[in-house]
C-alpha cells in the first residue's frame, strides 16, 4: 500500500499542475519501473481516479482538521489520497494511517510522522460529525467547482441535482460487438462462457455487470469487440448510413465511430480525419485490429481548403471537441482542469467547424452534429445559431429517427429523461450526450 500511496500522490500532484491524469498515470506507472502487479496498477487507479471525484469533499474535511496553517502540496496530496481511502475504499484502517506515515516521511521527512498519525486517526474519530458540516455545502457535498454547479443549475433546473450525483458514481462497462465477426447474442454467449454477465444496449452494444480489463474480454485482440460507451453508439444510427455514401467522420479520433460505421455497412467510403498526428496513429491502429479499413488523414476539420478534393459527402459526422462534462465521472480531472472561461471559446470552435464543414455536404445529405457536455452553449446554442445564420437546413427530431430504427433502450429509474431536445442526460446505462441531425435541402 505504502507504493500505491506514493505513486497516487505524483499522479495526482501532475494533475493539480494541469496535465490530465491519463498521462500523469503513466508517468506515476514509470517510477514503479514496472514492478506493479495488475492489482496494484487497479488499486493506483481507484485511488488517483477516487480522490478526483471526491477532491473539494476531501480537502473540506481535511481543512477542518488542520490546526495550523496546511502542509505543502506533496504532503496535503498525500493526506487526500489516506482519506480517500479511509472513506470510500475497504483498506484496513490501521494499515491506510501506519503506511500514510511512512509514506509521508518520503516527502516531509521524519518530522511528519506525528502531524500524519494524529490527523489520520482524528479523521477516523470525527468521520461522521466533519462529514456532515462539509456536506452543508455544495461543492463539498458534490465535490464540483461553484461554476460548473451554477451553470447545471442554469442549464438543466429539474436535473442538475441528479447530474451531480451520478458524476460521483462510477461508469458503466459497454462494449460495441463487431457484427461482421459475430453477433450480439454470439458475443452475449462468448461472455457468459467466459465467466462474464452483459445486458444488451441499442443495436450493438453490451453492458457488462461489471468492468473488466480488455485483456479479460473474448476475442478482444481479434477484433471481436470494442469498449465503446452506449451514449457514443446513438451515433453510427443517427446517421442512417447505406452503401455507396461518402462519409466524413471529423474529429474522428480516437476512431470509435469510424470503426462502427465499418462495421454497419458494407460499401462505404469513410475519410476520417483529427489534427492530432498520436490520435490518428492510434485510430489506425485500432481499425486494424478490426480488420477494417478507412482512409485516415491527419489535418484540421476546420480549415478543408487543405484537405477537401471537392467530393461533396453524403454524410458528415462532427463529433466536436468540447468541454467533456457529459463524461466527467469516467474522466474526472476534466472538472478541475475546465474553467468557465473555456466553454466560450470551444462554443466559437464548434460554430467555425459546423460552417466551415456544412459546404461540403451534399443537397439532401445529413450532417451529425454531436458532443459530450452537458452544457447548452456548447450545444443547443451552437445549433440555434447555426440554424439562424444558415439556410437549407432542416433539423430532424433524434428521438424519432432512434425511435424508427428500432433501438433498445434501457432506461434506469434515476428521474432523468431520456432524450430532451438531443440531450441526453448521463444515468446507469450511459454517459451523458449532445445530438443535432441536420438535413441539407
Amino acid at each position: 500500500m505504502l507504493e500505491i500511496q506514493r505513486l497516487s500522490t505524483l499522479a495526482l500532484l501532475q494533475v493539480f499542475s494541469g496535465k490530465n491524469l491519463d498521462y500523469a498515470l503513466i508517468e506515476a506507472r514509470k517510477q514503479a519501473k514496472g514492478t506493479l502487479t495488475d492489482h496494484e496498477r487497479s488499486s493506483l487507479q481507484d485511488c488517483a481516479y477516487g480522490v478526483l471525484r471526491h477532491r473539494l469533499e476531501i480537502e473540506c474535511l481535511l481543512q477542518l482538521l488542520f490546526s495550523r496553517r496546511p502542509p505543502d502540496d506533496s504532503l496535503k496530496t498525500l493526506l487526500m489520497v489516506a482519506a480517500y481511502q479511509l472513506l470510500y475504499t475497504r483498506q484496513a484502517p490501521h494499515a491506510v494511517v501506519s503506511h500514510g506515515v511512512e509514506t509521508a516521511v518520503l516527502f516531509g521527512g521524519e518530522g511528519v510522522k506525528g502531524f500524519v498519525n494524529g490527523l489520520l486517526r482524528n479523521l477516523l474519530r470525527q468521520k461522521e460529525a466533519l462529514l456532515t458540516q462539509v456536506h452543508a455545502s455544495l461543492e463539498g457535498r458534490y465535490s464540483h467547482p461553484q461554476w460548473w454547479i451554477e451553470r447545471l443549475q442554469q442549464d438543466h433546473p429539474d436535473h442538475w441535482e441528479v447530474l451531480l450525483q451520478q458524476a460521483q458514481k462510477h461508469p458503466p462497462m459497454t462494449l460495441r460487438v463487431n457484427r461482421r465477426n459475430n453477433s450480439v447474442e454470439q458475443y452475449r454467449t462468448r461472455l457468459i462462457a467466459a465467466g462474464l454477465q452483459a445486458e444488451p444496449f441499442g443495436q450493438d452494444g453490451l453492458m457488462l455487470e461489471r468492468p473488466v480489463p480488455v485483456g479479460q474480454l473474448p476475442g478482444f485482440d481479434q477484433g471481436s469487440v470494442s469498449v465503446q460507451d452506449g451514449a457514443a453508439q446513438y451515433a453510427v444510427t443517427l446517421m442512417g448510413l447505406h452503401s455507396g455514401q461518402r462519409v466524413l467522420d471529423a474529429c474522428a479520433a480516437p476512431g470509435g465511430k469510424t470503426a462502427h460505421m465499418l462495421e454497419r455497412g458494407n460499401g462505404l467510403d469513410v475519410l476520417a480525419i483529427d489534427v492530432e498526428p498520436g490520435r490518428v496513429k492510434k485510430m489506425e491502429g485500432d481499425l486494424r485490429r478490426l480488420g477494417l479499413t478507412a482512409q485516415c488523414l491527419c489535418a484540421d476539420a476546420s480549415r478543408p481548403e487543405t484537405w477537401w478534393d471537392g467530393r461533396p459527402f453524403d454524410r458528415i459526422l462532427l463529433d466536436a471537441p468540447c468541454s467533456g462534462s457529459g463524461v466527467v465521472r469516467r474522466h474526472p480531472d476534466i472538472k478541475w482542469l475546465r474553467r468557465p472561461e473555456d466553454i466560450p471559446v470551444m462554443a466559437e470552435r464548434q460554430r467555425r467547424l459546423l460552417s466551415q464543414l456544412w459546404p461540403l455536404l451534399r443537397r439532401g445529405g445529413r450532417l451529425v452534429y454531436a458532443t459530450c457536455s452537458l452544457f447548452k452553449q456548447e450545444n443547443a446554442d451552437v445549433i440555434n445559431h447555426f440554424l439562424e445564420t444558415t439556410t437549407g437546413v432542416h433539423q430532424m427530431t433524434v428521438a424519432n429517427l432512434l425511435e424508427n430504427s428500432s433501438v433498445k433502450e434501457m432506461v434506469p429509474d434515476v428521474g432523468v429523461p431520456v432524450w430532451n431536445q438531443g440531450q441526453l442526460l448521463p444515468d446507469e446505462a450511459h454517459d451523458g450526450f449532445y445530438y443535432a441531425v441536420l438535413q441539407k435541402s
